[in-house]
């Protein structure tokens, strides 16, 4: 009974770091938005517009347009409050030398890995686009107005700081959680996949839509093998770069051979596959070790 309570509370301080992400998300959006929906109040005030559609539509404009402050504030202010969840919460990690943990055949891998994931992340979404277009299109709205590929404040938070701060929160804090509660059910192996699909799953969870939340679920175990390989957030950092950074300049370029319709975006997604199996290889025998 003792050991089931132990697990309860590990499992729900991971929940806690997603719930904390969350709130935190929403905060900041409302304190990014607020004053853009009264300034937009303001202004049809001053025009004297009294229709109740053409001040919603107003109104709509600015907050939308201050949306991708809202996502800036959040990847700004997440980072020194879940870095230090992370260092004094999970047994106060030490980062080490990011060279000497990675050498060159590993920087190598985790940049094929990420345009190998890139492309399978891409690849589920195109299939998600064909099999269920009105799910697709909310997710297009939702990106639209965040401003994600267009916004530079977003472009910047996606990029740069996303890569950073979510690795923190999901492949440290979290999967340092589901460890924790999953330590002792079979084997380290087994404990491990346990915890892996629990990160996974909430980092999915975390973006808030059907479509990224599917990908970033299998984007997610993937960066977890990643962590688990070098034991340092470090590759799964610069492995979450590549993949965001692809997706904002690179892919959009790529896709103009693909063909419009489902059988190509399977395409995409098995050549996504077979580029990530390659950066297994290059990974090394741990990180094939750590697959089986």
């Amino acid at each position: 009974m003792d050991d089931f309570w132990k697990r309860t509370g590990w499992f729900g301080l991971a929940v806690a770091a997603l719930a904390a992400s969350m709130a935190l998300q929403i905060v900041l959006g409302v304190i990014a938005m607020l004053p853009a929906s009264i300034i937009a109040g303001m202004q049809a005030g001053a025009q004297g517009i009294t229709d109740p559609m053409q001040i919603q539509d107003m109104v709509m404009e600015k907050t939308l347009g201050a949306a991708s402050v809202g996502v800036l504030l959040y990847h700004v202010c997440s980072l020194p409050i879940f870095g230090l969840w992370y260092y004094f919460g999970c047994g106060r990690p030490k980062a080490g030398n990011p060279v000497r943990i990675l050498k060159a055949r590993g920087i190598i891998a985790t940049q094929v890995a990420g345009f190998g994931l890139c492309l399978v992340a891409n690849g589920i979404a195109m299939m998600i686009r064909y099999l269920a277009p009105a799910v697709f299109v909310e997710y297009m709205e939702l990106m639209e107005a965040a401003g994600m590929g267009e916004n530079p404040l977003t472009i910047f938070a996606a990029v740069i700081l996303a890569p950073i701060g979510e690795e923190i929160l999901c492949r440290g804090i979290v999967l340092y959680y589901g460890m924790k509660m999953a330590q002792g059910i079979g084997s380290e192996r087994v404990s491990f996949w346990i915890a892996n699909v629990l990160q996974a799953l909430l980092f999915g969870i975390m973006h808030g839509n059907v479509v990224q939340g599917t990908y970033a679920f299998v984007l997610g175990m993937g960066l977890g093998l990643l962590y688990r390989r070098y034991h340092s957030l470090y590759p799964a950092m610069l492995c979450h770069f590549a993949i965001n950074f692809l997706s904002t300049f690179v892919m959009g370029y790529l896709f103009g051979w693909v063909p419009e319709n489902l059988f190509g975006t399977v395409i995409v997604f098995v050549l996504g596959a077979g580029v990530t199996l390659l950066a297994v290889i290059l990974a090394g025998k741990k990180c094939e070790e750590v697959l089986r």
